[in-house]
């Protein structure tokens, strides 16, 4: 039987993807563990959905978040992470920081490994001039250079994809989209409006993912105020605007706020919605390209979606499925999609969108996931 390490740089509580991934190895007859980062009382060794966890606890973790002390940080990590490296058969990397350290862990313990990196997003282009997520030229560097030394890619879109070829003139690497598990179409809980005690006559309308700049919450907290009581918005997820969801769903009756939930239980409470908002503000080629695993929960909910006019989502979405908005960051646009869409009855939208799940699904991401790892050894 084969070892896999399948290396994450969070403390994998909500990376629906990797857990999906390892549960589909561990059934195609892998064994396999994941590597992640230790915070808050989290413990270190764990169980997910039968996936085993090494939570790895940094001693320099609470130092100083200057570049320089990151490097040291990097440099810990990476001695951890040997020890776990030595005996595997194949170490998966998901995303590209682990990238170099995963190369340099087989140059210098284990020459017999596999590497397979798994790019969930445009890693050279994922972040705008406006922010200071990691230097561009250094992150473009790094994968030019490590990018070479692994033994297979897998990418998220097809679009992403292409756009690798493109750069840096490699194979097409396999595309696994981040689908949810394919469920048939049937009641739901009702968890949203049993929670907050919304009418019936009320239509939710449901943003979930990360709460982050740039991916259009800000102009949902602004607009729903304005819309009318019939209009309800609930903000499922985590993040730096957590604060900010906080803030409007106290100050208005129709905004709410959930915490976010595990990936197993995401499934549920999607479902509970109307309407699903997809709306990344296109500050960078990944926004442009990627197609974002909440499209492929709205769908697989039976959720017709408001989405921005970005190349990613217009793959993925017919004009039956969801209302694509022309200028995303226009409040007026947005605003009369979200009535638009509000008008739409289920007997119009269903059917596409029970069709689109059944090509959308993890079931079939999973073929082409076990046709990557058969390929290591042919």
């Amino acid at each position: 039987m084969k070892s896999v390490l399948s290396i994450v740089f969070n403390n994998f509580l909500h990376d629906s993807r990797v857990l999906k991934e390892c549960i589909s190895l561990q059934k195609g007859g892998y064994s396999v563990r994941v590597a992640a980062l230790h915070s808050g009382d989290l413990p270190e060794e764990d169980e997910i959905a039968g996936v085993p966890v090494t939570r790895i606890r940094l001693r320099t973790r609470q130092w100083s978040k200057n570049r320089l002390v990151q490097l040291i940080k990097y440099a810990e990590l990476w001695l951890r992470l040997i020890r776990m490296a030595r005996q595997v058969d194949i170490l998966h990397c998901n995303d590209l920081e682990p990238l170099p350290v995963v190369v340099l862990a087989k140059w210098l313990v284990n020459r017999r490994a596999k590497i397979v990196y798994d790019a969930h997003e445009l890693e050279f282009d994922k972040s705008d001039a406006q922010t200071k997520y990691y230097p561009r030229f250094l992150l473009r560097a790094a994968e030019r250079f490590f990018i070479r030394h692994s033994d297979a890619m897998m990418v998220v879109s097809p679009l992403i994809a292409d756009a690798y070829v493109q750069r840096y003139k490699i194979p097409r690497p396999v595309v696994v989209m981040n689908c949810p598990n394919y469920r048939k179409p049937g009641p739901h809980e009702d968890l949203f409006r049993k929670k907050f005690g919304i009418q019936a006559h009320q239509r939710i309308f449901l943003y979930q993912g990360g709460l982050s700049p740039h991916r259009g919450v800000e102009l949902l907290l602004d607009i729903f105020p304005k819309l009318g009581d019939e209009y309800v918005l609930v903000v499922l997820g985590f993040g730096l605007l957590v604060p900010m969801v906080e803030q409007a769903a106290e100050k208005h009756a129709n905004i709410f706020y959930h915490p976010a939930v595990s990936p197993t239980e995401l499934d549920r409470y999607t479902a509970c919605a109307d309407v699903g908002f997809c709306l990344y503000q296109g500050f960078s080629g990944n926004h442009n390209l990627t197609i974002g695993n909440k499209i492929f929960q709205y769908i697989m909910a039976g959720l017709p979606v408001v989405a921005s006019n970005l190349e990613g989502l217009k793959y993925v979405l017919t004009s039956q499925m969801g209302v694509v908005v022309q200028d995303f960051r226009d409040p007026g646009q947005l605003q009369e999609a979200i009535r638009e869409i509000g008008t739409w009855k289920p007997e119009d939208y269903r059917p596409h969108l029970e069709a689109a799940a059944r090509t959308y699904n993890w079931e079939n991401q999973e073929t082409a996931l076990l046709t990557v790892y058969r390929s290591l050894y042919e």
